[in-house]
């Protein structure tokens, strides 16, 4: 009998150091899941996808090991029928008294683990959302500068009278302007994807490129035409501010002076397409086929 009792005794002891060392384990995912959460929302705010992916793992992690012991230990209590255990390993003073108090702690601490996760998974799910909205205003802002610059560049090629002022930025033999359809063919890349970093930093080089390729077109001009040449496309430019003129002349007037205006930078410069479109479809001066 004294045998049976001293082994009742120490299988009822281990079972209680077993069902702290649960809870243990409960309060311990709980702390775990704590930190990846912290981790995750600022290493979202960082835009540290490497961090986010760790903070992320210790989440499921901790909540799996907080749940984990928590059903082990709800299950242990079942299969031991609780009221004949104590709530810790050391001697018991009242049966009945000690067998409420882990039920207490049991289902208390259950519950605790619960509100914790639950909590902690909100919390996560709110940084989610905020980073999401972060990431569309941020697309969205560089959307705006990406098109900002493409829309300059495009009007510029679409009015002849722009062009003529600085023509080396329509030409891509011009190192700066090459630069420039570069980076504005790396911009448009750069959009359809998923990675904002990569997408910053061709919105970055297309506006420094565009300046660049500006600045240069405006400070060169037409010097970079022999003597001839240059007084050939200031005239023809001459002309084509009077035909763009509709109070010029007639119809017939402004069509011829566009027609010599072309043929006086036919051989010195390429005008642009969107800038012929432009003249021929807008203003009405299209060409005769002779001269197509």
């Amino acid at each position: 009998m004294r045998t049976s009792e001293s082994l009742h005794g120490v299988t009822e002891t281990a079972t209680a150091w077993f069902e702290w060392g649960l809870w243990l384990g409960v309060g311990t995912g709980v702390l775990v899941a704590a930190a990846g959460t912290v981790g995750l929302v600022l290493a979202r705010q960082s835009e540290n996808s490497y961090v986010a992916a760790n903070a992320g793992r210790l989440i499921y992690q901790g909540i799996a090991l907080s749940l984990g012991c928590g059903v082990i230990s709800g299950a242990l209590s079942v299969l031991t029928g609780g009221s004949d255990r104590t709530p810790s390993p050391g001697p018991k003073t009242a049966e009945t008294g000690g067998a409420d108090l882990v039920d207490v702690f049991m289902w208390g601490g259950l519950a605790l683990g619960g509100v914790a996760v639950a909590a902690l998974t909100g919390w996560g799910l709110w940084g989610v959302r905020r980073h999401r909205i972060t990431k569309r205003r941020r697309r969205q802002a560089l959307e705006r500068s990406h098109d900002t610059v493409a829309a300059a560049y495009g009007d510029y090629l679409g009015d002849v009278l722009e062009w003529l002022d600085r023509p080396s930025l329509g030409d891509v033999s011009v190192p700066a302007t090459a630069a420039l359809v570069q980076a504005l063919a790396a911009a448009d890349d750069a959009r359809l994807g998923d990675d904002l970093d990569r997408y910053q930093r061709a919105v970055a080089a297309l506006r420094t490129s565009w300046q660049a390729a500006d600045d240069h077109a405006r400070r060169t001009g037409l010097r970079q035409l022999p003597p001839a040449e240059r007084s050939a496309a200031e005239q023809a430019r001459k002309l084509l501010t009077t035909a763009l003129d509709t109070g010029s002349g007639s119809e017939h007037e402004r069509r011829s002076m566009y027609a010599k205006a072309r043929t006086l930078l036919d051989g010195i410069l390429v005008v642009p397409p969107q800038a012929v479109a432009a003249l021929e479809d807008s203003h009405r001066l299209a060409l005769a086929p002779k001269h197509l």
